[in-house]
């Protein structure tokens, strides 16, 4: 039995889809049992004082790195933090609250990966890449839905955005055990999704896994993939079918734990969506 939780490290842009990646393990594995912490709370300044600084949210220079990083070293250590809160619809910090961890910890942001945090303090890292074309329509909904942005302000945000996001984001998909995108579906409506997954995700069979629940003729398996960041991976490409369901029905069966799905109204849509989120629960709980 561990006596340290495991942790799940989730790295993205804003609006890349940490939140919703995260909600659907909590899901899964049930609330009692996950500790979800948002690295983006770690946030120094308010969007007025970013913006005066010329600083975006994706600068390590406008994030506490020390207090994450030493906050994370706790919560491995099972040690009840005071993490930072930020209010993302205000654009500023508001105090602090108290987290202890419980059998698993995730923690999300877009700086999960950034030194002086070291990747080998979680059990596995999962980087979210999704195709610019639907980042941008997530990144604009949600803005301006939830954030208080007007459409004008957050096209105007793009370059220095995108700027940072290279300079400082995508530098740690190398780090990443799983590169996770979502893309416009090839065939028809829907999402699809293209997984790249090292040495340490590949635990499990993925491809048996499809085989058993018949939707192997929804998926591709190529070993000795070498990816865009010059890593060899498997490349696993999975097409958008509601079918793709009773392969994440077969991979929840194989949860220790069950969660809230079954009649939740809140489970996602997408067949791909859900198939994403239950075998990074699965991969995760496979490093036990």
């Amino acid at each position: 039995m561990r006596d340290q939780p495991l942790m799940l490290g989730l790295i993205g842009a804003s609006g890349a889809g940490k939140t919703t990646l995260t909600r659907g393990i909590v899901r899964l594995l049930g609330a009692q049992g996950v500790t979800p912490i948002s690295l983006d709370d770690y946030l120094r300044y308010s969007r007025a004082e970013r913006a005066a600084l010329g600083l975006t949210d994706a600068d390590p220079a406008a994030t506490d790195l020390a207090r994450m990083a030493a906050d994370l070293v706790a919560l491995r250590a099972g040690q009840t933090i005071e993490k930072p809160v930020y209010d993302h619809t205000l654009g500023a910090p508001r105090g602090s609250e108290r987290v202890a961890p419980t059998t698993l910890v995730i923690a999300y942001g877009a700086l999960t990966l950034t030194p002086p945090v070291q990747a080998d303090l979680f059990d596995l890292t999962v980087y979210l890449d999704p195709d610019p074309t639907l980042y941008h329509q997530w990144r604009e909904d949600r803005d301006v839905r939830q954030r208080g942005y007007t459409l004008a302000e957050v096209r105007a945000a793009w370059p220095a955005r995108e700027r940072d996001m290279q300079r400082y984001i995508a530098v740690q998909r190398p780090l990443a055990d799983v590169v996770l995108r979502f893309e416009p579906a090839a065939a028809g409506s829907g999402i699809d999704l293209k997984l790249w997954l090292r040495q340490r995700a590949l635990v499990f069979d993925v491809a048996a896994a499809a085989r058993a629940a018949d939707v192997a003729h929804l998926m591709q398996v190529e070993t000795n993939h070498v990816a865009e960041d010059g890593l060899a991976t498997t490349l696993v490409t999975v097409r958008a079918d509601p079918a793709l369901d009773r392969l994440s029905a077969l991979l929840r069966a194989q949860l220790p734990i069950a969660g809230q799905v079954a009649g939740d109204d809140a489970a996602p849509a997408h067949p791909t969506l859900m198939f994403a989120q239950t075998l990074i629960a699965v991969l995760l709980l496979q490093q036990r």
